[in-house]
């Protein structure tokens, strides 16, 4: 599929399933439809095409929907809807746009403060007691700063590996620094439960503005950090098979 098409095709998809057997909209539930395909959008659509680099061009996703707002050959949304809907998410498309621009800029650059040979820069959240932790709280070990969230499946698969290595080389000096990008307490707190992890946890529930996340420049999760006993990063993007392996070599098998 080229994938120049897959925008207009995904965003039409949304909105037809957003609106579906709603039947005709009055203002007020139309802005409440709205602002749920704008937030689709901008944490879903709008976070994977930019990504992969793909814009979202509003041209072209009005055009399929002027081609596809129908069902059964009746219309979905009156014209007064439709033209509500065109024109709210131009403005959002656009302004999504420069947003993802501006933070893609700005995580670059902060990136760039984050490499191997470089000082690991603080980070400072709460932790679920609501007591402050800080990175620098945990000199004089080795630290795993482990970026995840309890929605994010590839960190949840990658949990049990984590626990195992953990619990190996615990006793060694080894420790892990979880920091979550979760906005619900509770999802987080079950999910640290349910996975056995019992190493210092932090997450100021901000989902990917956090602070830490900015910080790192974190685009995607699960993320690593690794940081020796003196504070200095040493490994970046470490999981399964490698993680393991640089852990035998500063610890010994």
């Amino acid at each position: 599929m080229n994938m120049k098409f897959l925008p207009g095709l995904a965003i039409v998809a949304l909105i037809l399933a957003a609106c579906n057997n709603t039947g005709k909209l009055g203002a007020s539930k139309m802005e409440n439809r709205l602002d749920s395909i704008s937030y689709a959008l901008g944490h879903d659509l709008g976070k994977n095409l930019s990504e992969q680099g793909v814009d979202l061009n509003p041209e072209m996703v009005f055009r399929g929907m002027e081609s596809t707002m129908s069902e059964g050959g009746e219309a979905v949304l009156t014209a007064d809807e439709q033209r509500m809907l065109l024109t709210r998410l131009q403005t959002e498309i656009r302004e999504k746009q420069m947003a993802q621009q501006q933070q893609q800029q700005q995580r670059q650059q902060q990136a760039a403060a984050v490499q191997v040979g470089m000082a690991a820069p603080e980070i400072a959240l709460p932790t679920p007691e609501g007591e402050m932790l800080n990175l620098s709280d945990l000199r004089g070990k080795v630290v795993l700063v482990d970026f995840w969230a309890s929605w994010c499946r590839p960190c949840r698969a990658e949990n049990p590996n984590v626990v195992r290595v953990y619990n190996k080389y615990k006793d060694q000096g080894f420790e892990i620094l979880g920091v979550s990008l979760d906005r619900d307490r509770a999802a987080w707190l079950q999910a640290i439960e349910k996975d056995g992890l019992t190493w210092p946890h932090i997450s100021d529930l901000k989902f990917w503005q956090s602070q830490a996340a900015q910080t790192y420049g974190v685009t995607a999760i699960p993320y690593t950090v690794l940081v020796d006993r003196d504070g200095t990063i040493i490994a970046e993007r470490l999981r399964g098979g490698s993680l393991e392996a640089k852990l035998a070599e500063i610890f010994g098998s």
